[in-house]
């Protein structure tokens, strides 16, 4: 629960710089960290970019006029603009954090998130802050260790952030079923096989065991999308990946993905990905 207070003692709020936490020749800072009270971390506020999670334990993030509540698996990317310390509950809290320049930051952002207010660069008074699976949050320590373990140039550091990213991004597109009824996502993973497609809509509402017009409310609900574009949608996605990973001809593809008029699969395949189904073969199966 999240409630506006005053940060803990905020006149004596400390700034600290990246350069006093690194050796020389490293570019990066990385550490696991035990909270056990709110004295073991000033607040404060610093000239870098932070990303931490919580391996164990649970407490209070204190966080630009606002106490947060935090807890095992949560993942948060402290902007350096942000000023925040932490409290713990019972046994204490088990943190990682790594600490990176502004520079980087910067770099990330136009190679990857120009067009993004998400992460570090989301504009609302609190950073981002997710929940993320506990299988995922021990890939992400291990992965951790082995950096601890090289020299922290900007190799490590680029390879790490980039799997993080790359692992927050496929959760976060899982979570778009994540609000389905149980009967729902089911229905989605078995609706991948010739015959469901060629029978269109009405295997998928078979698969779904309710009638077709609960299923299309609820879609509509979900997805703000009809019936027939959720699964015409599905259905040119996995067309998309035949077209990759395969030579099959385009118009059997077509055909294996229950779209019996050509034509009508090239519209529907050009209002996913805005080109042609050739064009998008030649494109992703090209030699350069």
């Amino acid at each position: 629960m999240r409630t506006s207070i005053k940060p803990p003692q905020p006149s004596v709020s400390k700034f600290f710089k990246l350069s006093d936490f690194l050796a020389k020749d490293e570019v990066f800072h990385i550490a696991r960290v035990n909270i056990t009270t709110r004295n073991d971390l000033s607040y404060h506020s610093h000239n870098y970019a932070e990303l931490l999670w919580i391996e164990e334990g649970e407490g209070t993030h204190y966080i630009n006029g606002h106490n947060v509540s935090i807890k095992s698996n949560d993942m948060i990317m402290i902007r350096p603009q942000d000023k925040h310390t932490f409290s713990s509950k019972g046994n204490g809290l088990t943190l990682v954090n790594i600490a990176f320049s502004k520079k980087t930051l910067e770099y990330f952002r136009s190679r990857y998130f120009l067009h993004t207010n998400l992460y570090f660069w989301c504009t609302s008074n609190l950073p981002f802050h997710i929940t993320i699976p506990e299988k995922l949050i021990k890939r992400i320590s291990s992965r951790a260790e082995e950096a601890m373990r090289f020299k922290r140039s900007n190799i490590q550091l680029d390879s790490f952030l980039l799997f993080i990213f790359r692992n927050i991004h496929e959760h976060e597109s899982g979570l778009h079923y994540s609000h389905a009824p149980a009967w729902l996502i089911p229905a989605i993973k078995k609706y991948n096989r010739t015959d469901y497609f060629k029978s269109g809509v009405s295997s998928f509402v078979e698969l779904c065991e309710r009638n077709s017009d609960y299923v299309n409310r609820v879609i509509k609900e979900l997805f703000n999308q009809t019936l027939t574009e959720f699964v015409n949608d599905i259905r040119i996605k996995h067309a998309a990946d035949q077209l990759i990973l395969t030579n099959v001809p385009i118009k059997l593809i077509a055909h294996l993905c229950g779209f019996d008029s050509l034509a009508h699969f090239y519209k529907q395949f050009r209002i996913r990905y805005g080109q042609t189904p050739l064009d998008y073969r030649q494109l992703n199966q090209g030699i350069v």
